[in-house]
């Protein structure tokens, strides 16, 4: 017979998708989400995968897979989870190209309330080209920490390392966009990424927008920490990460297409977290 003696209720959150989006020119039609996967409320483990997948030489992969993952430890109430997405042989356009890119994030959320901590170890891009030209990436040391210390290879991710990252990756992104002679790109740096540069008040809740990736070796003039313009094509953000006292997400490459083809699509997406009541 079940205990009524349970002192504390958690419920998981944790979702992933390999592949989604829309189009709105040459023609209105919808990018199908590709292994999309849920991780029921109460824990445990699911798991998808697509084969091959073309929509009309526009945007292609060769095989895809996610998973999901939770659990609550007896011993000490920590919560659990592990969240992937994978994609392989990965084709928009013929510009932007890699033979493999995994978004994956762990949490553990403890039994106190307080904030859930996370690594974002295994999240990589493999192969990756733009606009014809192999690419290597720059990672954001922070948050290339382990999610809880148990490794032995670093100290946890803390809240305010995380705020830190933000800020700093927020600041380095408005200055390279007011270099540049376009106002209108300044102004829309600004906007997105400016509310990121001030110091957060003790005690402010918030969210953090920042991103895995520092910058791109190498880089050219329209290309900005994790951002990438490509004339005739559209706009990339990798590695995007949005964090929250109790939720993360990880959205690989987002793709901002402005060119004869309009419209926009996610790679590798992966989030989640959760909620507990005494």
């Amino acid at each position: 017979m079940q205990s009524y003696n349970q002192k504390k209720f958690h419920s998981f959150r944790a979702d992933a998708n390999a592949l989604g989006g829309f189009l709105e020119e040459p023609f209105q039609k919808i990018i199908p989400t590709l292994a999309p996967v849920s991780l029921p409320a109460v824990g445990g483990f699911a798991t998808a995968r697509s084969e091959a997948f073309n929509l009309d030489d526009i945007i292609s992969c060769s095989s895809a897979y996610t998973r999901v993952s939770g659990r609550e430890h007896p011993a000490n109430g920590l919560i659990s989870i592990l969240i992937t997405s994978a994609v392989e042989g990965l084709n928009i356009l013929e510009v932007v190209t890699a033979e493999r890119i995994v978004a994956q994030v762990s949490m553990s959320i403890p039994n106190d309330k307080g904030p859930l901590k996370f690594s974002l170890a295994g999240s990589r891009f493999e192969g990756l080209r733009l606009a014809g030209r192999d690419t290597r990436l720059n990672l954001n040391a922070v948050l290339q920490q382990p999610d809880n210390g148990k490794s032995g290879h670093g100290s946890p991710l803390t809240w305010q390392d995380i705020q830190k990252a933000g800020r700093d990756q927020a600041k380095k992104l408005i200055s390279s966009y007011q270099k540049r002679p376009d106002q209108d790109a300044y102004q829309w740096a600004q906007n997105r990424h400016g509310w990121m540069t001030s110091v957060p008040q003790p005690g402010d809740g918030g969210n953090v927008l920042c991103s895995l990736v520092d910058g791109v070796e190498d880089a050219g003039p329209n290309e900005s920490c994790h951002i990438v313009e490509i004339p005739g094509f559209g706009r990339i953000f990798l590695g995007e990460l949005r964090v929250s006292r109790n939720s993360v997400q990880l959205v690989m490459i987002r793709a901002e297409l402005g060119c004869p083809v309009n419209g926009g699509a996610t790679v590798s997406c992966v989030g989640g977290g959760g909620s507990g009541d005494g």
